[in-house]
Order: structure tokens, then sequence, then C-alpha cells
């Protein structure tokens, strides 16, 4: 029988006195049990993890109150747990304000700035202005390197300076989209502009001059230090970084001159790394989707636009980036999402992805015709919720899904909510973060940032998953049974010659990169592991039980745990004797033996493309997959290899005011082109490059011939009807 588990911190209780600095409450609770180095470590995760007890912003009182918790619970831990205990709270504490003070620096700066002396409205319709002609500049910029480019690799393109170095701009489109949410919602902290609901809510825009804007630069620089300040202190708080600061003669060589403080962040945990790659590899394999079916498909002349009323899914769309988005999205859940009237946060995911991509058309109208002044722009509340409904978020979803595209106070960015609410009732659509965007990865952002998990998504990932190893010839069952009142309940058993495979299907959605969601996903993580552990261990301790039951001999058996994710979340290696891979990795494992570089070649002449496939590594050993290569690649994923291939640790330094700067160490990813996957894969560039060329000379050549022989065979059809008329 399951023994009874000791009394223990209570979560939900310990958050609410965080937020609320009710020292007795908690003096209550810890008095039921007795402190011990787990449960403390517990509480001090708590304390270190709540954005309640963190304080950004001075508020005096709020100041006060916690400080007497604080002092509070130092004495009771001293008393308790002993000097260690209460040193470790102290150090903790020390942490947190030297976080604090790098916002309130951010503060100062920014009410000493010129920028501050100009009206609330102004400022804000100056940031706007110097996000839309940044954005315009980045699109020129980009325009222009794609023409100069004879290889294109969407998915890690950089775009070249003239001085040689590169960037990415995927990542300043990001700059231009974080740092215009932050510059807005700094805005609303200091003029009170949030309604009831926490819906920022602006004044009306006015006219700038550029004067205006030059110095509303100064407060987006600050807003962008405020971003990149805040990443650091997530990454701190959750991923146990250590924030080193340098004063007086200990400042290093890398600061500017004049700098009285300087502060270094270097750690990126390898739970860091796993989450990057993942979300890179989710970018890649939607933009590679998007590729496909450019080419694969007629999507391009299909769709229906927004003018005219239109139904939502099956068989119509309003863009193509809708099309794909409903494909990739229905891949990555393994179900089609036409058939699911789930409704997470209020709505259907055809209505999600229906209202971001009206959005993104009504934007790309805009910019067509208006160019950089058509970036941003109002429209009346009632003419988007008539725009909505007309083409299919009918009964009220239209307001459901305006709402949850309206930048609030914890929005992460102007992505997810593309939408402000201006107070004479209009809204204001800020392009940048619509135009370049996929919306099923908006889509899938949204929710998460929500807290909310798909509500089919789990049972038909297990499903599919399943039915994809029958489908491959393999005795895959799915069972659960109770022994001595355990429950023990598996989504995929798949025995392959002398191996058990067990799966345990995840359906958790990204981080998109933010620190505390990619803290929650690794949690999960951990928990599936435990859980496959326990299941794995158990078919081995009821062998006799599982083959009378469901006819699975485990005797003499490798048994192998893995945690298989529904998005592209995989690891490298084994965590406690269990492998974390993903579905879309797995499939390819065993649909296609070799992993290939594709070059698409365009026939004018037939509106229709040959793709060039090469080979650049195999999978499998022989013929067929085997267990030693499935074994082989759940320890070293080919994605993970790329992965790995093109990432790198890349610094940068800014400013937290005009005395204090910061270095920090995060990740980026290097354009992954021909001759990396090449070099890579230590197979010869030049002989990849020769055959490339051979193809494409040999596909001029066929055209011209046919060519030839079409225009042959006019002037003979020519001269043929001339005799004919004589």
């Amino acid at each position: 029988m399951p023994q009874k588990q000791p009394p223990r911190l209570k979560e939900k209780l310990v958050k609410q006195v965080l937020k609320t600095f009710a020292w007795g409450t908690l003096k209550q609770h810890l008095s039921t049990f007795q402190l011990n180095d787990d449960n403390l470590s517990e509480l001090l995760g708590h304390i270190r993890h709540s954005t309640d007890f963190l304080l950004k912003r001075p508020d005096q009182a709020r100041e006060d109150a916690r400080a007497a918790f604080t002092e509070g619970l130092r004495s009771y831990l001293a008393e308790h747990a002993g000097p260690d205990a209460a040193a470790g709270l102290g150090d903790l504490i020390a942490v947190l304000q030297r976080i604090e003070a790098g916002y309130r620096e951010i503060l100062r700066t920014q009410q000493a700035t010129v920028a501050a002396k100009l009206l609330p409205e102004t400022q804000v319709s100056a940031a706007l202005s110097r996000a839309a002609y940044s954005y315009h500049e980045l699109m020129e910029a980009f325009n222009s390197s794609v023409k100069r480019r004879k290889e294109l690799t969407l998915q890690s393109f950089r775009i070249m300076r003239s001085d040689g170095s590169s960037y990415s701009p995927d990542g300043v489109l990001a700059g231009i989209v974080d740092v215009a949410a932050m510059t807005l919602l700094l805005h609303g902290h200091q003029n009170n502009w949030f309604d009831p609901q926490k819906f920022l809510v602006l004044p009306r825009l006015t006219e700038v001059t550029e004067d205006e804007v030059y110095k509303a630069g100064l407060t987006e620089l600050l807003a962008a230090s405020w971003r990149q300040w805040e990443r650091v202190d997530q990454r701190c708080r959750y991923f146990d970084g250590e924030i080193k600061v340098f004063t007086g003669d200990a400042i290093p060589s890398w600061a500017p001159q004049g700098t009285e403080t300087a502060i270094e962040y270097g750690h990126i945990s390898k739970d860091e790394f796993f989450d990057y790659l993942a979300n890179e590899r989710l970018n890649d394999r939607l933009i590679q989707t998007f590729q496909e079916m450019s080419l694969q498909t007629n999507m391009q002349t299909q769709a229906s636009g927004i003018a005219a009323p239109l139904p939502l899914p099956p068989g119509t769309f309003v863009s193509p980036q809708e099309a794909h988005s409903g494909v990739s999205l229905s891949e990555i859940l393994g179900y089609s999402i036409v058939d699911d009237h789930e409704r997470p946060c209020g709505l259907r995911l055809l209505e999600w992805i229906r209202g971001y991509a009206t959005l993104q058309c009504l934007a790309d109208e805009r910019y067509s015709q208006h160019g950089e002044s058509g970036i941003y722009f109002s429209i009346p509340r009632e003419d988007l919720i008539d725009l909505l409904d007309r083409v299919g978020l009918k009964d009220g979803t239209a307001e459901i899904f305006i709402d949850q595209a309206s930048l609030r106070m914890s929005s992460r960015d102007l992505f997810d909510q593309p939408l402000i609410r201006i107070e004479d009732g209009s809204l204001l659509v800020f392009g940048p973060g619509l135009l370049n965007s996929d919306p099923a990865r908006l889509t899938l952002s949204a929710i998460g940032n929500e807290g909310e998990q798909l509500g089919r998504k789990g049972n038909a990932f297990e499903a599919e998953t399943l039915r994809f190893f029958q489908d491959q010839g393999y005795a895959a069952k799915a069972f659960k049974f109770k022994h001595e009142g355990e429950e023990y309940q598996y989504d995929a058993i798949v025995p392959w010659d002398d191996h058990i495979f067990v799966l345990e299907c995840k359906n958790r959605t990204l981080s998109g990169h933010n620190p505390v969601a990619a803290y929650y996903f690794v949690m999960e993580i951990a928990s599936a592991v435990k859980q496959v552990t326990r299941l794995a261990n158990a078919l081995v301790e009821h062998a006799s039980l599982v083959l009378e039951r469901f006819g699975i001999d485990v005797a003499n058996k490798t048994v192998v745990p893995c945690v298989v994710n529904s998005l592209p979340y995989a690891m490298k290696g084994d965590l406690d004797g269990v492998y974390v891979t993903d579905a879309s990795g797995l499939r390819r494992f065993f649909q296609e033996r070799n992993f290939h570089i594709v070059r698409p070649h365009h026939l004018k002449t037939k509106n229709a493309t040959i793709l060039h496939r090469t080979s650049m590594k195999s999978l499998w050993a022989g013929e067929k997959p085997t267990t030693a290569d499935l074994m082989s690649y759940l320890r070293d994923p080919l994605a993970l290899q790329l992965g790995i291939g093109h990432g790198k640790e890349a610094g940068h330094v800014f400013g937290l005011g005009e005395r204090t700067v910061v270095a920090v160490t995060d990740l980026v990813q290097e354009e992954m082109t021909t001759a990396s996957i090449a070099k890579l894969f230590s197979v010869d560039e030049k002989w990849v490059r020769h055959e490339a060329k051979a193809v494409a000379a040999g596909i001029r050549k066929a055209t011209k011939k046919h060519e030839k022989r079409s225009v042959r065979d006019a002037d003979r059809a020519w001269r043929t009807s001339r005799q004919r008329r004589r």
C-alpha cells in the first residue's frame, strides 16, 4: 500500500504569504512540521522564484512589510533550523536586492532624461514612430541582402554588414517588438494607464517631431535595458546563476571608461541550452513546412483574403500563412485541429489561427499601401469585431480573440498581443508583431503564456504515437493495470527484437525562449522522467503479469524508458537512464534512412519545381533500422547534432544607466549553409557543390532543349496553317 506522506509545505499557501508578507500565517504553517534540508530548500526556492516578493519598482510600504517578514523568517530559521539556514536566507535576499538595484538604476536614469520632460502621450507616440522606422529599415536591409544571396536558408539567415560582420534579422525584429512593448508598459506603470482588467489603455496618439522621436530614443534604450536585465534576473533566479558585481579597482577591462559598477552574468545551464535548441527547432520546422507547402501546393493562389465573408476551415483560408498554420499545428499536435472543438482560453484553435491570420492580412494591406506610415494604425473596435465576425469568428468569439490579443500588464511582448487599447475605444494594431509571424506559433505561445494546456492534445498525441509504430509493423500496445493498489498506465510499449521501448508521451508547449516558462518545462520533463522510470521498473517487477495479460515478454529484454514530446524538445544522452526525444525526430528516423539537404530548381516554362536531394548522413547502418541504430539516435539525435554544431555562446554588453554596465553571455545560432552542414558531417563540400552544379546544368540543358523543340513545333504548325490557307 502507498505510504502516508509526512506533512510538508503547502505551495499555494506559501505563494499567497509571499504576496501579502503575512509572517504570522507562514509561521503557523511552519510549526506543523519539522524543518529539514528538503523543505528548507523548497521554501527558499519559492522565495527565489516569487514575482511578488521581488520588488522591481519602489514601494516603501511593501518594502517595509517585506523587511519585517524577512526578519521574522530569519529569526525562526536560526532557532529551528540553525545559523546556516538563516545565512542561506540572507544570501538569497542579497541576490534579490542586487537584482532590484538594477531595475532602480534604470528607473533613476529614465527619470533624469530629456525624454521624461515630454508629455507622456508624446513619448509613446514617438516610441511607436521609432519602432515603425526601425522595422521598415530592417525589411529594406533584409530584402536587399536576399537579392544578393545565391544560397538562402531562412531558418538561420543573417544579414551582412559592410564591415564583414553579420546579424540575425529575427533577433533584430524580436528586439524591435520587445523594446516597443517594454516602453509602452514602462509608461503604463508610470502613468497608471492600466484599466481594472489590467489592459494597457493609451491616450490618443499625437503627431511628433524628429526631435521628439530622437529624445524618445533615450527611453527606448532604457526600455531595452529593462528587458535585458529582466532576462538576466529570470535566468539568475530560475537557473541558479550568479550575478557578479565589480566596483572600484576590481572593474574589469571590458568596461568602458568612467564605469562605476560592472556586472557580469555568464551562466548557461544545460537546461537552458536544450530549451534554446528546442525553440530554434520549432521555428525551423514551421519555416520548412511553409516552404514545402509553397513548393508542393497552390496555397498562394487559393487564399481568399479578408474582403468577403468566409467560414472557418476546412477548405477555406484567408492567407497562405493560415493554410500553413493549420497543417503544421495539426502535425505538431498529432490530430486534425479541424476536428478539435475544445476551447483553450475561450477559442477553438481554428479561431485562434484565423484571428491572427486576419490581423496579419490587415497589417500587410496597410504596410503595402502606406509603407512606413502604415506599420501601425488604429481601427475602431466595432470595425475589427465586424471584420473578424465576417471571416468566421462568430457568436462573440471575435471579442474574445480581441481581448486575448490585447496588450496587458502581464504581457511578454507584442507578438502574442499585437493589439493596444486606446482611450477613445479604438484599437491600435502593431504591425511589426504580426507581419513576419507564424499564426501557429503565436497561437501556441499565447495559450502557453496563459498557463493553459490543450485539452485534446494528450490523448490524441498518445493515440497517434501508438498508431505510428503499429503502422511501421511493430506490435506496439497501450494498456494499464493495477497491482496492490498502485496503477500503471502505459501510453505506448514497443517490443522490438531484444528491446522493449517504454514511451511516455508529453505535450507541454515550449517556452518561447522565456526563462520562467523554460524552468517549468524542465520541471515537467523531470516529472515525466520519474513517471516513466516507475513504469519501466513495474514492467520488469511484474513481468509475469504483463506477459499473461498483454502478451509482452519482458524476460531477458533491455527495457528502454523514453519521454516523447509532441513539440521538438529532445536531449542529448540520457537523464537518469531515460531518453528524452520528440515525435518529429522519431518519425524521421523510421521513415527515411538518410538526412538530405534539398535544393529547389524552378522550371518557369512548366510552372513546376524539381527538388534535388543530396544525402549528408545515414541514420541506419544497413538497409533497415535496427535497435542499435535507434539507441544511437536517442543518445545523439540528428537535430541536436545540427543545433549544437551551429549554436555558440556570444556575449553582449548593455547599460543600466550612465554609471553601470552589464556583460551577459547568451546563446546564438550561426547561419546553416551547405558548407557548414557538409563540414559538420565530414562530407566533401566540393563534391556537394559539384553535384548541385551538374544537376542545375542538366536541368538548364533539358529546359533549353524543350524550349527549342517547342519553338520548332510552333514554327511547323504555323507553316502548315499558312500552306492550308493558300
